[in-house]
């Protein structure tokens, strides 16, 4: 299996810290501000949407931004062959900053990929794969993260935090079927079954 699809997990902790990585003043050596801004989105854009990598890296601005109200949301297109779309929330403020970068860097009359290459292109899921690991590296985070990493993690921080079980992290993750996400959440039967117990116990059943 290749490393870009590593099964490794963070904690809530190492996020927060791996958040801050592109600000660290080993990660400013020899990187400009514009890479540094693009780095620190692509982790949050990615983590916070749920994203997989491919969704993320195809991102463009303004066509895959949208905000409604209070909320912030990333326009993803359902199949590839499909013109339907689904709204991944990822927060208003992220769009806001998302706008600004490209307001920043980029031609307000053009559409462009968020996570640029410097040539046009988006960047690719190996130098993807590559800056997650560095910005790791850079916060002493001892884990060879994949590329599924933020998107794995999420799911778990949102299943973790009591706020939504497990058919609404599957919604989230946009699973056809609760035992993918289940699977992905490497849920075991034994582990359900412990859970249904202790629940079953406080309520003395």
């Amino acid at each position: 299996m290749s490393d870009e699809y590593a099964k490794e997990w963070l904690s809530v902790e190492e996020w927060q810290k791996l958040r801050t990585a592109p600000d660290d003043k080993d990660y400013q050596r020899g990187n400009t501000e514009m890479k540094r801004w693009r780095d620190a989105l692509l982790l949050k854009v990615t983590y916070r949407g749920g994203l997989r990598i491919s969704e993320a890296l195809d991102l463009q601005y303004p066509y895959n931004f949208r905000t409604e109200g209070d909320e912030g949301f990333v326009v993803l297109k359902e199949t590839k062959t499909s013109d339907d779309i689904e709204l991944q929330p990822v927060g208003k403020d992220l769009v806001r900053e998302v706008s600004r970068f490209m307001q920043a860097y980029y031609d307000e009359s053009e559409t462009n990929f968020v996570f640029n290459n410097g040539r046009g292109g988006s960047l690719s899921r190996q130098r993807a794969y590559q800056i997650v690991n560095e910005l790791a590296e850079v916060v002493g985070i001892d884990k060879k993260l994949g590329t599924h990493t933020l998107r794995r993690s999420r799911a778990k921080h949102l299943h973790e935090s009591g706020e939504m079980d497990l058919s609404d992290v599957s919604d989230f993750l946009r699973h056809s079927k609760v035992s993918t996400t289940r699977d992905y959440l490497n849920i075991s039967k034994k582990q359900m079954a412990q859970t249904v117990s202790k629940i079953d116990e406080q309520q003395d059943l």
